[in-house]
């Protein structure tokens, strides 16, 4: 299992044997990975730095790999920036399907720091089967499958989730119970509580982002 780096303040102490790796090209390998091959940003982030031999020391930069992805994109996939708007417009249509159970976006649409072709809905409700029945009852033809979240003290657990999709794009709906407010999920890079955003947050984000 994979140990969650210790917090500190933002920015790697990168250490490789008699030198310090070069940060200009774990950013730009790392968006490449996320742009080019469709990576999420934390496996992008693993591979290159398995690639270049470098061990973490502190939080590693988020925010500066946010915007090497998006420089990236801009420069050499500007389409992805039309996608991911139309995305995020999309994941407000699902939300809306699914208000009994409280959905919240998590995942790269938010920051658009990863694929643009995956919705990914987190849900609660006491059972995983209220949300099948819920799918069954709109005919909506769904999958089931786990998805393994981190959580505080390096602890991974499977937790149930369906997919469907919606034309090319899957839609994934992570289920946890109500009593997980209290034990939230945290991002696996960071160790910070995983973000996530309501309708009326990503109404928002639509309106002031212009990707």
């Amino acid at each position: 299992a994979r140990r969650r780096p210790p917090r500190g303040r933002e920015g790697p102490v990168l250490s490789k044997a008699g030198r310090r790796s070069d940060l200009r090209a774990l950013l730009a390998d790392t968006a490449r990975l996320v742009v080019d091959d469709g990576l999420e940003m934390e496996e992008a982030y693993r591979r290159t730095c398995r690639k270049q031999d470098i061990q973490l020391k502190q939080t590693p930069p988020v925010e500066a790999l946010r915007s090497a992805i998006r420089e990236y994109r801009e420069l050499f996939r500007p389409q992805q920036l039309v996608q991911l708007r139309q995305q995020r417009r999309l994941a407000l249509q699902a939300m809306s399907e699914f208000l009994p159970f409280q959905p919240q976006l998590f995942g790269s649409l938010l920051h658009g720091d990863g694929p643009v072709n995956t919705i990914r809905l987190m849900l609660f409700a006491e059972a995983p089967e209220q949300v099948m029945h819920h799918l069954s009852d709109r005919h909506i033809p769904w999958q089931d499958t786990e998805v393994v979240l981190s959580y505080s003290g390096g602890r991974r657990t499977a937790r149930p989730a369906l997919h469907f999709f919606a034309g090319e794009t899957m839609v994934e709906l992570v289920m946890l119970d109500h009593q997980s407010r209290s034990d939230p999920p945290r991002d696996p890079l960071t160790g910070k509580r995983l973000e996530m955003q309501g309708i009326d947050q990503l109404n928002a984000l639509l309106d002031e982002a212009p990707t």
